[in-house]
C-alpha cells in the first residue's frame, strides 16, 4: 500500500472518531511509525498535508515518533535492537527471531476541539 493510500484511510479513521466525539476540528495527531513500515515520515507529512484540505484536520499538526526495529531471538529470547535486515542476536549468534517492534503505524494521540 503506498503513502496517500494509508494516510487517507488513516484520515478517514480519525476524522470519523472526532466527530463521533463531537469535535470540530482535528488539531493535532502524534503517530509512531515503525522503521520497517515502509513509510517515509516526509512522504505522510505531505499526504497528510494534502489530503487533510478542507476536512477538520486542515492545519493540524502531524508529529510522527521513529519506533525503532526490536526483536527477540526464538533461539535464547534475548531482545534486542535489530538494524535493517541484519537481525544476528549477539548472545548466540542465531538469526531466527521475531518482531517485537518496529513495524507499525499507530495513532497514539489525537488532540481535538
Amino acid at each position: 500500500m503506498d503513502c496517500m493510500s494509508v494516510t487517507r484511510e488513516m484520515l478517514h479513521q480519525l476524522i470519523e472518531k472526532a466527530q463521533s466525539e463531537g469535535a470540530r476540528r482535528i488539531k493535532r495527531v502524534v503517530l509512531e511509525v515503525g522503521e520497517m513500515s515502509g513509510l517515509d515520515s516526509n512522504d505522510l507529512r505531505n499526504s497528510f498535508q494534502v489530503l487533510s484540505r478542507d476536512t477538520p484536520a486542515e492545519g493540524a499538526e502531524l508529529a510522527i515518533t521513529a519506533v525503532p526495529l526490536k526483536v527477540r531471538c526464538l533461539s535464547c529470547s534475548t531482545e534486542y535492537s535489530a538494524s535493517g535486515f541484519k537481525m544476528t542476536c549477539g548472545e548466540c549468534g542465531s538469526i531466527a527471531s521475531e518482531l517485537i517492534s518496529g513495524n507499525e503505524l499507530r495513532v497514539r494521540e489525537m488532540e481535538v476541539t
